[in-house]
């Protein structure tokens, strides 16, 4: 077993971390087990339009928390397994174009409301996250990324339209040959009008 680097571990620390990753909880103690009753007790419960915060430990993006077993799941997909039995597997699919994913009408990571959560895919979840602002959009000029502005966009496709070759484009506005074709042929920046 490997220490933590720049770290000096007890024997007891040690011993317990042997422990956890065999399964098997230290002796002493250990994690107590979820029950239905246990999970509904850490959310706040409230109006059937409200969000139902978890009380428990949350993620840094604010997503509760939970174990069941040895294993750790995502709070609302548990809530919502027991609410609705069957629906979802407790972990999200592997497969992006699979449906199982589970959207936040509310947009409020913590909440637990089974009536604020909807099914479906993953790019139907990454719309969301876009259309409300949590997400920056790469595909444009808005990109932080993005090299070109819409002016520039518009001259790449006027001058290219009257014969100018991609090396000239390429050096004019110092980007390269994958960009310039990609303005060109309309695979980047297809929101700015010709």
């Amino acid at each position: 077993m490997h220490a933590l680097k720049g770290r000096k571990q007890s024997p007891e620390h040690i011993a317990k971390r042997a422990a956890a990753l065999k399964g098997h909880a230290p002796t002493g103690g250990g994690r107590p087990v979820n029950t239905p009753e246990i999970l509904w007790s850490k959310v706040d419960k409230r109006g059937p339009d409200e969000c139902w915060p978890w009380k428990g430990y949350r993620n840094a993006q604010g997503y509760g928390r939970t174990w069941i077993g040895d294993k750790g799941y995502y709070a609302h997909r548990v809530i919502y397994d027991l609410a609705h039995p069957g629906e979802i597997a407790l972990q999200a699919p592997k497969k992006a174009s699979s449906t199982g994913f589970l959207r936040h009408r509310c947009d409020n990571p913590p909440c637990c409301n089974p009536a604020h959560l909807l099914i479906g895919t993953h790019a139907d979840n990454m719309r969301d996250k876009i259309e409300r602002g949590r997400q920056v959009s790469y595909t444009s000029i808005g990109s932080p990324r993005a090299k070109l502005t819409a002016e520039d966009v518009q001259w790449i496709r006027f001058h290219k339209k009257r014969g100018v070759s991609m090396v000239a484009l390429e050096k004019l506005y110092e980007v390269s040959r994958a960009t310039i074709h990609g303005v060109v042929y309309g695979r980047h920046y297809k929101d700015v009008p010709t």
